[in-house]
């Protein structure tokens, strides 16, 4: 599979699975149904406007127009042939395929929106913007998948690492920390409060294997994992490239609005199959959420 260049000269490779897998194409992604986005929000004149864009463009660069701000949205204009692969189609000769855009805002679990729609004989798909409400300033973090009804499924990426962009405006405030050192240790900043919002900072070192690095990029990556009471696993950023390396970055997550124990686990992938956990020997790290 042939890589490409980014605009920030990193290097791009859509095999590999970024930090959160997404689900198996269902008949809604298909029908372009199932966004987390409002697609409503695309014909408000007034947001589109207002929102700062971002293209990312067939030669495999990305162009940002204007400044992402909390409160305002951000318009996604997304290439399709930069995921040629997974095309079919299904009986009557419509399109058994969809590409699906995902955004995380400060590591937080992914959300979806639509970057295709049906062309007008409905024998294809074509492009389509997005307009992303971005809720608070910090980092937001933009990755795509083609899948088709087929089974097929392929990313565009960036080695996993996804593409990060600043987004000016109050950050988030959290109750609590938790804050997973390079040395072992685990500090738990603050109480863990039902309904509120925490932050979880894993240094990306306490994990140091699968660190390859290819053209001068980081082609691994640290996921992870929480679990609240046995309920849905929810996978969450932990890090963004920086040069050659990755940084640490604040997960910013939100507690349900209940008491119980909730466990986090870490595990670090690279592009060449390497995988490791850091599950606290196979018991997770289980925090108790109060009232």
């Amino acid at each position: 599979m042939k890589p490409g260049t980014h605009a920030l000269g990193l290097p791009f490779f859509v095999a590999f699975v970024p930090f959160v897998a997404a689900s198996v194409l269902s008949l809604g992604a298909l029908t372009g149904c199932s966004s987390d986005v409002d697609d409503d929000a695309a014909t408000d004149d007034q947001a589109i406007t207002d929102a700062a864009k971002v293209k990312f463009l067939s030669d495999f660069t990305t162009v940002v127009t204007g400044t992402p701000k909390a409160g305002k949205r951000l318009r996604v204009e997304y290439a399709l042939d930069r995921l040629p692969q997974c095309r079919g189609e299904v009986g009557g000769g419509g399109p058994a395929w969809n590409i699906t855009g995902f955004y995380s805002e400060n590591g937080a679990p992914a959300k979806t929106f639509e970057v295709t729609k049906l062309s007008s004989d409905g024998h294809d798909r074509v492009a389509k913007s997005a307009l992303l409400p971005i809720s608070s300033g910090g980092d937001v973090a933009i990755w795509f998948q083609v899948t088709s009804s087929f089974g097929c499924s392929e990313y565009d990426s960036q080695y996993g690492q996804n593409y990060h962009f600043a987004v000016t405006g109050r950050a988030p405030e959290v109750a609590a920390r938790l804050v997973f050192k390079e040395s072992g240790e685990v500090e738990q900043q603050g109480e863990l409060h039902a309904g509120d919002k925490i932050a979880v900072y894993y240094e990306q070192g306490r994990l140091p294997q699968c660190h390859r690095v290819e053209r001068g990029a980081p082609v691994w990556t640290v996921s992870g994992f929480s679990q609240f009471e046995g309920g849905a696993v929810k996978a969450f950023e932990t890090g963004r490239a920086n040069g050659s390396d990755r940084e640490t970055i604040d997960a910013i997550l939100e507690l349900p609005q209940r008491t119980g124990q909730i466990v986090f686990w870490f595990e670090v992938n690279s592009i060449d199959g390497c995988m490791h956990l850091d599950g606290n020997g196979g018991m997770n790290y289980a925090f108790d959420v109060k009232e």
